[in-house]
């Protein structure tokens, strides 16, 4: 389908109240520090109907300038060569798009382009962020189509927020502009400096800003694991002592993925098993037992990473069972948590926490000599429920980072469903989409089925 994508109108959002002074500097806490470097994207996709369509651009921006407000961070810059760990809190804004897309109808456009490679459309329909000093934290972009379909757009910076946070934001600026009223609550943005504050790091974390391409080409795809389609893959995980219950949707899908590529890893050897690592993150909120005030709703990261390992055969084992990776990654989750709930103070989780990221830095050093993949879950999140007026979104999808072995899991909209979006390099994408697990557990994404 040829269309184009109009820019109308490019501007700076800034809070619809000053920030007050007491406020204006934000200390990035030890989990903002640790967190990635790049911009997270994710799109929200809404159909028009017969009670609502897209006709209130002011009100969209004004109600986005309201809640930026109790998210007075997100509208700030990083003061950079002043203090690397904080963030000027002052009110410059947030990068605000609106677009014109010439395609007559949003869902029409959608299944179109997932014949071809869908993130290229998907990035078309973010704004354009740049990792700089003085760069927007946090930018988003408005699309309509000629029927009153309309995709939201957002990138923001990991730093200043994780998928707990973003989803709160984006459902209170829903709200603010379907009802006039803003949420009484207050996020309070200043908990998790206070208790966990930066620390200078002996180690360069990755840069996945960095603007080298790679020596292979990298493709990202995705897979629907319906809820009859994890069922009976939880239904394969084999009854011992170590494994009393069945294993979660998240857990099930994240395991097989990794045995999958750990499978394809081996085959490019001659059927020889390298060492694989899985990372992934342990959300801290409810866990904690040694803070006090509790910090269940907190926002910014409030996140530590946590690595699965296993070690590699001299030949690939016939008997390398879905079981094998459900117990490492289970176990891994199982271990962390306890250590969570063990630690008698606040120092003890940065120190956990600062732990864990060190043994994931290591496996990233040694790339060459072993397999890394990294997943990221936004399972059990309310992105569905982000009503701006035009009803719930149809489809809510993240967009890839663009680099190998990188996945993410979102749930689908009726919650019980898996949506896989999956990196890899372009050989080792055909082999996955060969394999046998893959094949009869999962369809290519139909967006129709989605709505």
């Amino acid at each position: 389908m040829n269309c184009y994508i109009e820019i109308q109108s490019r501007k700076m959002v800034k809070p619809s109240a000053p920030t007050p002074d007491n406020l204006r500097r934000l200390k990035l806490s030890l989990f903002d520090q640790m967190d990635i470097g790049a911009y997270v994207p994710i799109v929200f996709n809404y159909l028009p109907n017969s009670t609502s369509s897209y006709d209130h651009d002011d009100k969209l921006e004004k109600s986005l300038s309201e809640t930026l407000t109790k998210f007075y961070p997100f509208a700030g810059r990083f003061r950079k060569g002043i203090d690397p760990f904080s963030i000027d809190c002052n009110d410059e804004g947030i990068e605000y798009v609106r677009t014109k897309v010439n395609a007559d109808d949003l869902a029409q456009y959608l299944r179109g382009q997932a014949h071809n490679d869908i993130e290229s459309s998907l990035i078309d329909l973010l704004p354009v962020m740049h990792r700089l000093p003085s760069s927007p934290l946090f930018g988003v972009q408005v699309n309509v189509f000629n029927n009153g379909g309309v995709t939201i757009g957002i990138q923001i910076l990991h730093m200043v927020s994780d998928a707990f946070t973003l989803v709160k934001f984006v459902n209170e600026w829903a709200h603010t502009t379907l009802t006039g009223t803003m949420p009484l609550d207050n996020p309070g943005f200043g908990q998790l400096p206070w208790l966990f504050p930066a620390r200078a790091l002996p180690f360069p974390l990755p840069d996945f800003n960095t603007t080298t391409a790679p020596n292979y080409k990298n493709v990202t795809k995705r897979f629907l694991f319906d809820a009859l389609a994890i069922e009976n893959l939880r239904n394969t995980i084999k009854a011992n002592d170590m494994m009393m219950k069945q294993p979660s949707r998240v857990v099930v899908v994240m395991s097989l993925i990794w045995k999958v590529l750990t499978h394809i890893s081996s085959a490019k050897n001659n059927g020889n098993s390298r060492d694989s690592s899985l990372v992934f993150v342990v959300n801290l909120r409810g866990k904690l037992s040694c803070t006090a005030p509790s910090l269940e709703h907190v926002v910014g990261n409030c996140v530590i990473p946590a690595t699965a390992n296993k070690e590699g055969d001299e030949a690939r084992r016939k008997d390398d069972e879905l079981n094998d990776f459900v117990k490492l990654v289970r176990n891994t989750i199982r271990d962390t948590c306890e250590a969570i709930g063990k630690a008698e103070s606040v120092d003890d989780i940065s120190s956990l926490a600062f732990n864990n990221l060190t043994k994931c830095i290591e496996k990233i050093l040694h790339g060459d000599e072993m397999d890394f993949y990294s997943c990221s879950s936004w399972c059990g999140f309310p992105w569905y429920e982000a009503d701006f007026g035009w009803g719930k979104p149809f489809w809510v999808s993240s967009v890839s980072f663009g680099h190998h072995g990188v996945t993410n899991l979102m749930d689908t909209k009726d919650g019980d469903g898996i949506q896989v979006t999956i990196c890899l390099k372009e050989n080792d994408m055909i082999e996955f989409e060969r394999d046998p697990h893959i094949l009869s557990s999962t369809s290519k994404l139909a967006f129709h089925s989605l709505g």
